[in-house]
């Protein structure tokens, strides 16, 4: 029964990483539309959601590999957390299914059979 409760556990704590706001890029700002870092689930479905504001033209290339080197971080960190929540995932659900499985199994090997019926006691059919 514990395998289930690390498994579930495990589920609580990916579904948390998933919602929690991305780190702030180390280039200044933040990786998400408002104030704030968004979710990086938010980042990972919508990644044209990461607030770098438009991008510059090709002719500012100080601007542009600023610009680009934020929107880079931003995304790596979604990436980042987003294959971090997959394996804890996946992860924690193989924990549970083991333990269910451990739980069912230990539960069958404990029953006590059935009630046998009585036996016959052997006579000589001649």
């Amino acid at each position: 029964m514990a395998l289930v409760c690390v498994g579930v556990f495990g589920a609580a704590f990916a579904v948390t990483g998933a919602l929690a706001a991305l780190p702030a890029p180390a280039v200044g700002g933040t990786c998400g539309p408002g104030s704030g870092s968004e979710a990086a689930i938010e980042a990972i479905i919508h990644p044209g959601s990461i607030g770098a504001g438009p991008e510059p033209a090709a002719s500012n290339t100080t601007g542009r590999q600023s610009w680009l080197a934020f929107v880079d971080e931003c995304q790596s960190a979604a990436d980042d957390r987003g294959i971090t929540i997959l394996v804890i995932g996946v992860g924690a659900i193989l924990v549970a299914i083991l333990g269910l499985v451990l739980v069912i199994r230990s539960r069958r090997q404990s029953t006590p059979p059935a009630h046998a019926p009585p036996s016959v006691p052997s006579v000589p059919l001649w």
